[in-house]
């Protein structure tokens, strides 16, 4: 009895091991195949990495500090005009300052400039030798400096501005040949801190000085004020009671000449320089006002903020350009 018990209970636990040996076999074929069919199987493929985008450049906007002589003078208002059309359609921006024939103030917009780092600077000097210091200023910060209408000493890149000489020129020969028909006496305000008034002075000397019958009998400076200039004039009168011809380099001083003319109920011809509306308006009346030289503002500033430009990139650039003017009176005028 007890044999066949103790076999029962071999048989019972062989049958156990038998199927516990199968259960296990069973999953290892299984884990088996599924190991194999991952093998077999296509490889997924990755989705592509998209491309970042390219980052954008940014180009710094030019920033030009522009230092005007004055805002009261119709000749710097259309230049500033011009200034402003140009840099706008190049892209370029504008700090512009008024310097209002105030040397001291000028040096210290050049100044105010350099600390902003500006690309470039204009300017129309107060003072052509006393702007020489802040020229120097900005070629050591590197910064480029251009002049317009009235030329700076010192390392400028270019200037920009009418041909004064030959206007002086050309109002001297006008005054001569077409008001004083070769004899007659002259006086002539001018401006004398800067280079292109000179320069306009200069010209109608030379021009006069052909005419043996014509006698210039007194130069005074203004220092660009009309109010001065009228001032001189009344002097100039009282001195030179059958004087001619006042010329005024600048129609603001001619102007003044004028105003004090009209004063002292005087019969004396006026001859300018600029073009400017008040000018032409007294040029139309036909009275003491005869003729004017007549500049172009909007080409000077166009054409300067045109050589920046260049300048910018990369190009060669005159060192002066000059504007040519031209004599304006009642016979072209509109």
């Amino acid at each position: 009895m007890k044999k066949s018990l103790l076999w029962i209970v071999i048989l019972v636990m062989s049958i156990s091991m038998v199927a516990a040996f199968s259960l296990y076999g069973c999953k290892a074929e299984k884990a088996a195949a599924e190991e194999e069919a991952v093998k077999e199987a296509p490889a997924e493929e990755a989705a592509p990495e998209e491309e970042a985008a390219p980052a954008e450049e940014v180009v710094k906007e030019k920033v030009i500090g522009v230092s005007l002589l004055t805002r009261e003078h119709v000749f710097y208002n259309m230049i500033e005009e011009a200034v402003k059309e140009e840099a706008e359609a190049l892209g370029f921006e504008l700090i512009i300052m008024d310097a209002n024939k105030d040397s001291a103030a000028q040096a210290s917009q050049v100044e105010n400039f350099i600390t902003q780092e500006v690309d470039a600077i204009i300017l129309c000097p107060c003072s052509s030798a006393g702007i020489k210091p802040s020229v120097g200023m900005a070629n050591k910060a590197n910064i480029p400096v251009f002049t317009m209408d009235i030329a700076a000493e010192g390392d400028v890149i270019a200037h920009v501005g009418t041909d004064n000489y030959t206007g002086g020129i050309l109002a001297g020969k006008y005054t001569a040949e077409e008001i004083l028909k070769g004899k007659g006496t002259v006086a002539i305000i001018t401006y004398s801190e800067v280079e292109s008034c000179v320069n306009r002075e200069l010209g109608f000397k030379e021009a006069v000085a052909e005419f043996p019958d014509i006698e210039i009998v007194d130069v005074q400076n203004c220092g660009g004020s009309a109010e001065k200039a009228a001032d001189l004039t009344q002097d100039i009168l009282v001195k030179y009671p059958d004087l001619d011809v006042i010329f005024g380099v600048g129609d603001p001083f001619a102007m003044g000449a004028l105003s004090a003319i009209e004063a002292a109920n005087k019969e004396i011809k006026i001859i300018g320089f600029d073009g400017n509306p008040e000018a032409i308006a007294e040029i139309k009346k036909g009275e003491l006002w005869i003729a004017d030289v007549a500049q172009n503002p909007k080409e000077v500033g166009k054409t300067t903020v045109n050589l920046i430009n260049d300048f910018f990139e990369g190009k060669d650039v005159p060192k002066v350009t000059l504007v040519a003017p031209y004599v304006i009176d009642i016979s072209n005028l509109e």
